[in-house]
């Protein structure tokens, strides 16, 4: 799956998607957006961890 692919499926535009990969931007998806991407990514929301931090 391509970048483009991915944030067309969560509705972002590749220069946005790309900013977020690079660092230059924080990613704050929606819970739409999240869904999203676990379907694109093929896994459940259970998947996800409950809690980021930074290491």
């Amino acid at each position: 799956m391509t970048q483009e692919q991915i944030a067309n499926g969560i509705g972002v535009t590749d220069h946005t998607y790309r900013n977020w990969i690079k660092g230059r931007a924080e990613a704050k998806l929606t819970i739409r957006q999240v869904k999203a991407l676990c379907t694109l990514l093929r896994v459940s929301l259970s998947d996800l961890p409950d809690d980021f931090h930074e290491e």
